[in-house]
């Protein structure tokens, strides 16, 4: 019993490494993953380096952008502007503007993209998910759904309501602020903001397919480029610089001025330390809140999570692969037993440039035959065992919620404990969001949909010959040969 056991062991350990390694070795594997997230560290660099630019080169400080566009596009819900400006008409006027803004550039402007794309140029596929059909909906007869409507077109527009609403529960009242409250936005802010990107690349890694990790750091440290070279170009001031000094104060904004940690400063009371303190005094770059990084980050991971969480479950099999072939077989009536219907499987097989023919002779049936059993070849890599899968235990897991509800929550509270702790406005977390959905857009049209999805698909048709063991993801490598290689599965 005891031998057992340790065999067990030493086979989990053996199957976790060598999986790992993937046909790669001890060299090549630390240079494929620098090479990944070269980005990431070029960014960090840069970051940490842009304290010994000299202050003469460096572009005028915008003291007031981030604060006016903040109050003007979002709203002035807490008077800011009467307070700044000492007026009473300041505030009235934003709230048009920010109506104004809402309606016409994040709602009727995209709409009327949508409507024209789906409407009047009747076009079939999501411009960003080619395969949607694959990996979140049954078929393709509906493309003006919901999920086509807010990836992307209503993104923006949803972004601006959730900041709003977070924006309410940061409000900059000594009334707001409790400990509990305090904890809570610094775990966000500093810890969730270094672990939700490593926690997702995890994810990445284990349950998609294999590249997918290299997407996300390749995306991840662009879009951060973007960012801190918009800092150096565009500096601009956080909100805890205007409560400081006021909004006309033009005596602090130069490069000599130091960090501060504003709400963060709570925090080492509350812990008995001066981290916080020190390290924002010490940022070597003071004046980069447009746009925020917290939020540019987050959102990249609820992007590639959101995208990328299989929304199906045993999609393509409602039996044991065992009695594949048998049922194969028998279904020249097209009755096999796929958790498909008729339209699904029609336009599923469409996907792949083949065609849905007639059902009336007997060449027709044996063609419609090979075709369904193109769509099992998805499966063909294990057995598949629905005893197991519709246990309750893995339900929860069959339509992708659990990864999209933690993310969804993560983004709402990392935006909210931002504004909480006083270090970047709504109009901050905005534009990060907008920084990380084109730097996803573009990486998701040129390459992970035409490349890495559409490579990995025919490698599980085998239609392409899997020479590096890829049609497998992480997951299904470590568990490869049990009942449980299906739960890591994007394609199950």
């Amino acid at each position: 019993m005891v031998v057992q056991f340790f065999k067990f062991i030493y086979m989990i350990i053996y199957r976790v490494i060598s999986s790992v390694f993937n046909k790669r070795n001890i060299i090549t594997l630390p240079i494929n993953f620098f090479i990944n997230f070269a980005p990431i560290l070029i960014w960090l660099n840069l970051f940490n380096y842009a304290k010994y630019i000299p202050s003469h080169i460096r572009p005028a400080i915008h003291s007031k952008l981030a604060f006016l566009s903040d109050a003007y596009l979002f709203g002035d819900l807490f008077h800011e502007l009467n307070i700044q400006y000492d007026s009473t008409k300041l505030t009235l006027i934003s709230i048009v503007t920010s109506l104004s803004f809402a309606i016409v550039c994040l709602l009727i402007l995209p709409l009327s993209i949508w409507y024209y794309l789906y409407y009047i140029k009747h076009l079939k596929l999501n411009l960003l998910e080619k395969y949607d059909n694959i990996f979140h909906f049954e078929n393709l007869t509906n493309v003006k759904r919901l999920r086509l409507l807010i990836f992307p077109y209503l993104i923006p527009f949803l972004s601006f309501m959730f900041l709003n609403i977070m924006h309410i529960f940061a409000n900059q009242d000594n009334n707001n602020f409790t400990k509990s409250k305090d904890l809570l936005a610094w775990t966000s802010y500093v810890i969730f903001h270094v672990m939700v990107p490593i926690l997702t690349a995890v994810y990445l890694y284990i349950f998609h397919a294999p590249g997918m990790v290299k997407c996300f750091g390749i995306t991840m440290g662009l879009q951060n480029l973007c960012g801190i070279v918009t800092h150096l170009l565009i500096p601009t001031a956080s909100p805890w610089f205007t409560h400081m000094y006021g909004i006309n104060d033009m005596d602090h904004a130069n490069y000599e001025q130091e960090g501060f940690a504003a709400g963060l400063v709570r925090v080492d009371t509350h812990l008995g330390t001066h981290l916080n303190t020190n390290g924002f005094h010490k940022s070597p770059i003071v004046f980069g809140a447009v746009p925020s990084l917290h939020s540019a980050i987050a959102f990249q991971c609820f992007l590639f999570i959101m995208t990328r969480a299989t929304s199906l479950k045993h999609r393509f099999a409602s039996t044991n692969n065992n009695n594949i072939s048998e049922e194969i077989t028998s279904s020249s009536d097209s009755s096999l037993s796929l958790s498909l219907t008729d339209s699904s499987l029609s336009d599923d097989i469409d996907t792949f440039e083949m065609t849905t023919l007639n059902n009336n002779n007997k060449d027709d049936l044996e063609s419609k035959d090979l075709q369904q059993q193109k769509l099992l070849n998805f499966i063909k890599l294990y057995d598949y065992d629905l005893s197991i899968a519709n246990n309750w235990k893995f339900k929860l897991f069959n339509k992708g919620l659990f990864p999209k509800v933690l993310i969804s929550s993560y983004i709402l509270l990392q935006w909210w404990a931002t504004m909480y702790l006083d270090h970047h406005y709504r109009f901050d977390l905005f534009i990060g969001m907008l920084y990380s959905l084109i730097a996803f857009t573009l990486m998701n049209i040129f390459y992970i949909q035409p490349h890495l999805i559409e490579n990995w698909i025919d490698l599980r048709l085998g239609e392409m010959e899997d020479i590096n063991n890829e049609a497998r993801t992480y997951g299904m490598r470590v568990f490869q040969g049990t009942k449980f290689e299906w739960f890591f599965d994007p394609l199950s």
